[in-house]
């Protein structure tokens, strides 16, 4: 059979490169306790991240019929690699120790995963130990989009409330979500949404 010269591929793209978490730990002594394993997808940072595995709890494997997410129900009547696991992990992220054990099991499945090898552990820790902390600060309030700021200001008309100067939207609340968010309020407003980033280039 000859091959077309010509070859359009369908579907989406995806940006994983590597093997599921239990692809990896199930195949390792004691399940991978104590090895460190990366996501590729972090690599797009310059500081190093890993995960040190603390615990590991294997699950069985998936069904269609189970998983309540119809876009990977397909999946599963071809691909039985997509096992999930629960792994409890050290996490380090873009150089920064988290304070408490993360639990991974959502995306345990993602072919996404690199064991590292014995004997690049210590210069992947050095790494992270001479990765400086990064410092962001973010304004108190910024200026909202300009149509929703002109219906916020339509309504305090309607309502009969005097606009004593334009609206601004709190940050304050915003930046206490997410457990990856380490911008610090400046206690002022600013004209500008953008934040400064003393570490990194722009």
């Amino acid at each position: 059979m000859q091959t077309p010269k010509n070859v359009k591929f369908i579907g989406r793209t995806t940006d994983f490169s590597g093997k599921t978490l239990w692809e990896i730990l199930g195949n390792l002594k004691n399940n991978g306790v104590g090895r460190l394993v990366q996501r590729q997808m972090f690599n797009r940072y310059p500081e190093p991240s890993y995960y040190r595995i603390i615990k590991v709890d294997a699950l069985p494997l998936p069904s269609a019929e189970d998983d309540k997410d119809w876009k990977r129900r397909h999946y599963y009547y071809y691909d039985k690699s997509l096992r999930k696991c629960r792994v409890w992990v050290e996490k380090v992220f873009r150089g920064r120790h988290y304070p408490a054990l993360i639990e991974i099991e959502a995306v345990s499945y993602k072919p996404d995963y690199r064991l590292i090898p014995r004997a690049e552990e210590a210069k992947l820790k050095a790494a992270v130990a001479a990765t400086p902390l990064r410092e962001r600060t973010a304004p108190a309030a910024v200026p909202f989009p300009p149509l929703l700021k002109t219906i916020i200001m339509d309504e305090m008309k309607q309502k009969g409330i005097e606009l004593k100067s334009e609206p601004l939207l709190s940050l304050t609340e915003v930046l206490k979500q997410g457990r990856e968010n380490i911008a610090k309020i400046a206690g002022e407003p600013s004209e500008s949404s953008e934040y400064s980033d003393k570490n990194l280039s722009s």
